[in-house]
Order: C-alpha cells, then sequence, then structure tokens
C-alpha cells in the first residue's frame, strides 16, 4: 500500500512541477501571477498533496488541490467529517500555505 501511494504521489508532484513552467508560459498575458508566485504555487500544491499521501485515511485520489495566491481550496469527496476536517489541518500545516478554503464534500456512501 505504501508503494501505491508513493508512485501516486511521485505522479502528482511530476505533473505539477513539469506542467507549471509551460502552464504559465501559456497564460494569458492578463494573468494575476507572476510566473514566480505560479510556480510558487505549483510547490504548495505539490507539498499538500505528497501530505494527504501521507495521511493513512486520506485518499489524494478523492480530494483535489489547487492553490492561487496560497490560498488552497480543497475540493472532492469524503466518507467522514474527521477526513475532510483532517486534510484541511494536513493542508494548513504546510509551508506556505496562507488560507484554506474546505469544500471538500462528505458522502458516507463512499467509505471504503
Amino acid at each position: 500500500m505504501n508503494l501505491k501511494k508513493i508512485l501516486v504521489a511521485t505522479a502528482i508532484g511530476s505533473s505539477v512541477v513539469l506542467g507549471a513552467p509551460a502552464m504559465a508560459a501559456a497564460s494569458n498575458t492578463d494573468q494575476k501571477q507572476s510566473v514566480g508566485e505560479y510556480a510558487s504555487d505549483a510547490v504548495i500544491t505539490t507539498k499538500v498533496k505528497a501530505a494527504i499521501v501521507a495521511e493513512k485515511n486520506l485518499s489524494a485520489l478523492d480530494i483535489a488541490v489547487e492553490t492561487n495566491d496560497g490560498v488552497v481550496t480543497l475540493t472532492g469527496t469524503v466518507a467522514t467529517d474527521a477526513q475532510a476536517d483532517n486534510a484541511a489541518r494536513v493542508t494548513r500545516d504546510v509551508e506556505g500555505v496562507k488560507q484554506v478554503e474546505n469544500k471538500v464534500k462528505v458522502d458516507p456512501t463512499t467509505a471504503k
């Protein structure tokens, strides 16, 4: 199970890190974030996803992470309120996170 989490974290991290410069370069010239700010947000997103992967009761496949100017928005669906709260707590503990918007929904039918 740990190998699976490591592989997921690696895939997530690689896609964010390798995709960040390309996405920043392809962005509209009216963008509000500089390339440096975008890269910083990509790093925060990667760290949050890795922290979620490291939590035994959370799945990075169930929780999406988006960062904009250090504000992290969590979306997705988990089985319990405790999991939603834990996702927010783990996110707040990541260096660089200024604020957490926890939009994770709870649906007990998704319990695994």
